[in-house]
């Protein structure tokens, strides 16, 4: 994170298993499962027909994966959208999981109005999780950042809109 940010939220989550890595193991596991059943299936003694039991054993594990992991994104992506509506104010503000996942990989900011007055950035990060038994976390932090200009001249505009009303 940045120097001189004060974090508005924090919310992590464990997004459960990989989809692609229960694939492969699953894909062994057919493999072998295949293999025992040539002794006792000529249909399956074929390369195309191993290949194709291979991929629809491994197919039919791994959904649940599939599932949990969409549903974690999903749960993600509404308590973030949550979340920003209740800080920022306004519900016009909103993520897709395919947004959210974005801004994971690739590390950006998403900034944020408050009230129109930039000053808020949305951070999402996947990191390692070491004490607990998942391989990673995603951490979702809401920062407020002072402008540039500093805080003194930030808090003499903010004193002379309230004045103006």
């Amino acid at each position: 994170m940045m120097q001189n940010v004060v974090t508005v939220v924090w919310w992590e989550r464990k997004p459960g298993d990989n989809p692609a890595i229960k694939f492969v193991i699953f894909s062994v596991l057919g493999v072998m499962v295949g293999l025992i059943m040539m002794v006792f299936l000529t249909a399956l003694r074929n390369v195309g027909a191993m290949a194709l039991f291979t991929v629809i054993f491994a197919g039919i594990l791994t959904v649940p994966a599939v599932v949990a992991r969409r549903s974690f994104m999903r749960g993600l992506t509404t308590r973030i959208n949550d979340t920003i509506t209740e800080v920022t104010g306004g519900a016009g503000v909103g993520l897709s999981a395919k947004q959210l996942r974005h801004l994971a990989t690739s590390g950006e900011a998403l900034p944020l109005l408050v009230c129109g007055m930039p000053g808020l950035r949305l951070h999402v990060q996947r990191v390692l999780a070491v004490p607990d038994d998942a391989p990673e976390k995603w951490q979702a932090v809401i920062t407020a950042v002072p402008p540039r200009a500093g805080l003194a001249s930030f808090d003499r505009l903010l004193d002379a809109t309230l004045k103006v009303r």
